[in-house]
């Protein structure tokens, strides 16, 4: 019964392996459409538009070559690409159907563009290669043959170039891959290989189990039988023997010969799968927009797979400048605030390897995705990324800008979140949310009123004209630096030396995002000074800790001074509210130390 399972199973495989593999070789129909061009580009950069890539489907993969100085190709939006181009001169390459061939013909500068009034203004392009630009939804660069994998509409377009000084490569080739014309078939192929296996696996279990019930039987204890006598003749042996009959018929040689029809299926189902397409990788699909009702205006600044993509990049140079304390590193990738935070760790911890580093910056998970809605620069994207399987890790609110179409995101504010904040509903992040300008009269409080008024009240307390504005229940900041910590600071130093607290703007401007109740998220800089001085002839302050790393001194006659960097993330309320600013999160750090 074994054998009789294990061959059943066999036959059902190779029946459902002949179906799939006739259907795959006669009925399967193309795979691919795919069109080809050889052009010779006399520009830096050439561009294929969403008319001609969405011509047999919205999923092509484009391969690129031609160059000897490398090949790059790399898909946007149309807008976006045109922005990067600026006033450089492109070439355009389209398909023509009634040509039934690519066309190639000079293409037109942004500037000249009548239809984005807000993006002819472009300041001077230093950057001249278009790889790695944050504007890229998918890119690929190699020295000979470059292919990217793509998932767009007819708004985005593709942008192709060599090193940025030679012409473009010339040889392009578009594929669609096709729906399957037997959709089946690869099951059946599958389910037949499957089967193959698990019949041999019968297979060998029945002849196994049938060698072991052939093996020598236990006889009684008594006496042994007579053994008859044989009357008859021996009968000379034969030099062909008869096939066996029964179980016993089976030879040893019969697992080989169900190993090889196995290994005859498994070949069979490998040689005729079709070609397939490389599989974008699971990064480059694209989340399915949403779109929300009664909201209308730009495209946002990034989507929130090109996000993702953008903190991989900046995470992997923080994570190697950290390593190396390169300051000029971090200074690719971070401005303002969170790079002078930064720089001073680094120059404080190459004299003191003691001192602790800073948190480290995650790329994910990203929670949190607030991206302006704007087709001009500058961009500016708020996000959050929490990682809650590792409370080891701090939750960090990113506040990031990309100041004109070459340049690459940058983050210029860094903050650690509150533990209780709470954000106001915002616009999803498909759709972007609007910027709010530094002077707007819209909310309680001007963006560039707030740093100071909050620095009034870290400074005054209570005494504060602004105390009144802000919910300081859940505030830890006032609880470490506020107007109780420098009294005590004041009056501990008392008889010995005069300590004096002063206030100037940080160096990143304020930037801020509309929610959706007409309130904002805004981020500023703030500058704490602390002055100390000796009040006794003849004295001198000493300088201890991360003071005395970065100053490179340990005392002053005259005095030391300490400025301390806080960058600091609020929600402020829309004017008339009956909410008060909230201080969301924050992060202070030493950043300059000196004698006086």
């Amino acid at each position: 019964m074994r054998f009789i399972i294990a061959i059943g199973v066999f036959v059902v495989a190779a029946i459902l392996l002949g179906i799939g593999v006739t259907q795959k070789l006669f009925f399967s129909g193309p795979e691919m459409i795919t069109l080809s061009a050889e052009v010779k580009p006399n520009t830096p950069y050439m561009v294929i538009g969403g008319k001609t890539l969405t011509l047999h489907g919205n999923t092509p993969y484009i391969t690129v070559s031609g160059a000897s100085k490398g090949n790059f190709v790399g898909y946007g939006r149309t807008d976006d690409v045109k922005a990067w181009i600026g006033s450089d001169d492109f070439d355009a390459l389209g398909y023509s159907t009634n040509q039934s061939k690519f066309v190639l013909a000079e293409g037109k500068p942004l500037v000249e563009d009548p239809e984005n009034p807000a993006l002819t203004e472009l300041p001077e392009q230093t950057v001249i290669s278009p790889a790695g630009s944050d504007l890229w939804l998918g890119e690929a660069n190699a020295q000979k043959a470059a292919t990217v994998p793509t998932e767009l509409d007819k708004s985005m377009s593709v942008i192709i170039a060599s090193d940025g000084t030679a012409n473009a490569p010339g040889d392009v080739t578009i594929s669609w891959p096709l729906p399957s014309a037997v959709p089946f078939a690869t099951g059946f192929i599958i389910i037949g290989g499957v089967l193959a296996l698990v019949g041999l696996i019968l297979y060998l279990w029945a002849l196994r189990h049938d060698r072991n019930s052939q093996g020598p039987r236990r006889r009684g204890s008594g006496p042994k039988p007579p053994k008859p006598r044989s009357l008859s003749m021996p009968k000379p042996k034969s030099l062909v023997s008869a096939a066996a009959k029964g179980r016993r018929a089976l030879p040893r040689g019969s697992s080989f010969v169900a190993l090889g029809l196995a290994g005859v299926l498994t070949v069979g189902l490998s040689s005729c799968s079709p070609f397939q397409a490389p599989q974008a990788p699971a990064e480059q699909a694209t989340p399915s927009a949403t779109p929300t009702p009664g909201i209308e205006g730009e495209p946002p600044a990034v989507t929130e797979r090109q996000l993702g993509v953008i903190l991989e990049k900046i995470s992997t140079v923080v994570s190697s400048a950290d390593s190396t304390l390169d300051a000029n590193l971090s200074a690719t990738r971070l401005i303002g605030p969170a790079q002078e935070i930064r720089a001073a760790n680094y120059a404080i911890r190459k004299v003191d390897g003691g001192v602790p580093a800073l948190p480290a910056l995650a790329a994910s998970p990203i929670t949190f995705v607030m991206p302006q809605a704007t087709n001009a620069w500058p961009r500016q994207v708020i996000a959050v990324v929490q990682n809650e399987k590792d409370p080891s890790v701090p939750t960090m609110g990113l506040m990031m800008i990309q100041n004109s179409p070459r340049d690459n995101y940058h983050i210029e504010y860094l903050v650690t979140l509150e533990p209780n904040a709470s954000v106001p509903t915002v616009a999803p992040a498909n759709v972007g949310s609007a910027l709010v300008m530094p002077d707007s009269k819209l909310l309680m409080i001007s963006p560039d009123q707030l740093s100071a008024a909050y620095g009034s009240v870290l400074m005054q307390g209570e005494a504060s004209p602004y105390y009144g504005l802000f919910d300081l229940t859940a505030d830890t900041l006032v609880t470490q630096v506020g107007k109780t910590y420098k009294d005590q600071k004041i009056g501990s130093l008392s008889g010995r030396a005069s300590v004096e607290f002063s206030q100037s703007p940080g160096t990143g401007v304020p930037m801020g995002l509309a929610t959706l109740d007409s309130g904002a998220i805004v981020t500023v800089g703030l500058n704490e000074v602390e002055t100390v001085k000796p009040t006794e002839a003849g004295a001198s302050v000493s300088l201890e800790g991360q003071a005395k790393t970065l100053s490179g001194i340990s005392s002053s006659p005259t005095g030391v001074e300490s400025t301390y960097g806080l960058q600091l993330a609020f929600y402020v309320p829309p004017l008339g509210s009956t909410e008060k600013i909230r201080l969301l999160g924050y992060t202070q750090g030493l950043i300059a130390a000196k004698g006086l």
